[in-house]
This record gives structure tokens, sequence and C-alpha cells, in this order.
């Protein structure tokens, strides 16, 4: 069987079965992806500026402080707030993923399209993640936005489908 066979992305030989529903893979890979690999708890914890009574203030509460104070640098405390935000933003993205994914399996959306959207938007995410924590100027964040709108029309693609189907 060759990878995209498994991946649910091609269509196997008569005689076969049909092709793996990813869906529940996907769904759960894409919440610890936005929940938990893009937490900053790890990288405050790192640089020592993690607090747990209130964490949603560590960047802001001491983050300015640290530089001052030379236990910190302005780049590095730069780059943790890109990560604070690339990490808000699966947060907020997952929602968007959610919907379109449980709507394309309601109406029935072929196995193979869904897979092949899931993937999208899972790779997506991870090269939009990625390139919000280390591109550092404004000229290479348009990578950014194309991966963030790459995302989202995946999304929107599965909505449509669905909504064909219905």
């Amino acid at each position: 069987m060759s990878l995209l066979t498994a991946l649910g992305l091609r269509a196997l030989s008569l005689g076969d079965p049909k092709p793996p529903n990813l869906a529940a893979t996907f769904l759960i890979s894409n919440f610890i992806f936005a929940y938990a690999l893009l937490s900053t708890r790890g990288i405050k914890r790192h640089y020592n500026f993690d607090h747990n009574c209130s964490p949603r203030e560590d960047v802001s509460k001491y983050g300015e402080t640290m530089v001052k104070e030379g236990k910190l640098d302005r780049k590095t405390l730069d780059r943790v707030k890109r990560w604070e935000s690339a990490h808000a933003n699966a947060v907020e993205g997952y929602s968007l993923f959610v919907g379109g994914v449980l709507l394309a399996l309601h109406a029935g959306v072929p196995v193979q399209k869904l897979n092949g959207l899931m993937a999208l938007y899972s790779l997506a995410r991870v090269g939009y993640a990625a390139s919000y924590i280390l591109i550092e100027n404004e000229g290479g964040s348009i990578l950014r936005t194309l991966l963030w709108w790459t995302g989202n029309v995946s999304c929107i693609s599965m909505m449509v489908m669905a909504g064909k189907r219905l």
C-alpha cells in the first residue's frame, strides 16, 4: 500500500476496502497541536518567566522587565510574543476546522476529498505557526498570510462541499 493510499488520499484497487476516514486522527492531532504543542508555557519556563497564577500576563507583565534587567534579549522576547500569537490563532482557528470536518462528515463528502482537505489544513497550520514564530520581518510575513488563508480555504471548501450535498 502506498503512502497516499494509507493516508486515504487515493482510491484503493478493486476488491480492496474503502479508504480510511481519518477525521478523528486529524481532529485529535490538530487539537494537540493548537492547545499543547503551541502553548507558550514551555518556552516561558525555559526563560524563567512562567507564572502559573496568571500565565496569560507573563509576557506583558514580566517580559519587558526581563529585557531591561538583561535577563532576556529583545529578539527572544519578540519571538515569544509571536509564539503566543501563533498559539492564540491556532486555538481560534480550530473551531472552524472542527465545523468544516463535522459538516463534511454529516453530509457524506467523499473520504478521499475530506482526508485531502484535512491534510492540507494541517500542513498549512504547521507552516503558519513556524512562519509566525520564526519570520521576523514584514516582507517574509506574507508567507504566514498565505498559509493562514490556505488553512481557512480548506475549511471553507469542506463546508461548500457539504452544502452541495445537503
